[in-house]
């Protein structure tokens, strides 16, 4: 499939990057906040930074930068790998630059359009709990690029703080244009990775790695796994969504969006989570009693 090129998003980038507060701001890591008690601290190659202590945040519980921080995205195009930009390694393979923040809720990653991929990615926080992503990319070649696809991935490990560990558990909630994967550790903190593209406009699937928890995913295993509604159990596992873009013509963009939804149990819910968990307790202190 082809898309026609949205030129408002570039210009509107190349704007603010003019204005000389912008311009000046350049920086390892941009960090937004609210509205309410959510932060995000976006690295120059779009993922969250590790260079923050805190990288995706909610009413301060830290979602990533716990044991291994690791979040990134994985571009493909004409049946390979275009770039590969992982937080563990530290990785900027479009040398692209965090703006901000703007508003203090917005962050913008772009090189401008140079190189053969334009990458243009904004980063907001829309309400409370929600950190929002669009992604423009642009063919700045000559030639059309087909196969394109996208993947993005985190390992989320928000049950650390808690004294839970790295481990949670981990479900694709929905699949095609409302593509959803959740991630909950034992207290009930829960972390959703949902596509907010257009349905119909790309083939997007949800993805759970069961073999390791912080290496980016080729995005055409992502879309070639099948892997169907349902919960995949409780382990340190990333969870991931990918796009299948199709055809970008050659000088023209195309625009993806998802976002983080970040929450906390219900009273009721966490009331029995702690009760369960005492129970746990008071049955081993027996057992060792006897």
């Amino acid at each position: 499939m082809k898309f026609e090129m949205k030129k408002s998003h570039i210009a509107t980038v190349v704007a603010l990057a003019l204005c000389g507060t912008f311009a000046t701001a350049t920086q390892a890591a941009v960090t937004i906040s609210g509205p309410g008690p959510t932060s995000a601290s976006i690295d120059d190659a779009g993922y969250f930074s590790s260079s923050t202590v805190l990288g995706l945040s909610y009413l301060g519980r830290e979602f990533i930068n716990l044991g291994t921080p690791s979040s990134n995205w994985w571009l493909n195009a004409n049946g390979g790998a275009v770039a590969i930009a992982d937080e563990v390694t530290g990785s900027n393979p479009l040398a692209t630059v965090a703006f901000g923040p703007i508003a203090g809720s917005v962050a913008i990653t772009t090189n401008l359009g140079s190189g053969a991929w334009g990458l243009v990615e904004t980063v907001s926080i829309p309400s409370d709990g929600h950190v929002a992503v669009t992604v423009q990319l642009t063919n700045n070649t000559k030639v059309d690029a087909t196969g394109v696809q996208w993947g993005v991935g985190i390992d989320p490990d928000q049950g650390v703080p808690a004294g839970l560990g790295f481990g949670t558990t981990n479900e694709i909630l929905s699949l095609g244009g409302d593509a959803a994967v959740r991630a909950t550790s034992l207290d009930g903190w829960s972390i959703t990775l949902h596509n907010t593209t257009s349905a119909g406009a790309f083939s997007v699937a949800p993805y759970i790695d069961l073999s390791t928890c912080c290496s980016p995913v080729d995005p055409a295993t992502i879309l070639a796994s099948g892997q169907t509604a349902g919960s995949y159990g409780f382990a340190d596992n990333s969870i991931n969504l990918g796009f299948d873009i199709g055809t970008i013509a050659a000088g023209h963009s195309v625009t993806i969006g998802y976002e983080y939804i970040l929450a906390v149990p219900e009273p009721e819910t966490y009331a029995m989570l702690l009760a369960g968990l005492g129970l746990i307790g008071f049955s081993a202190r027996r057992r060792i009693g006897a």
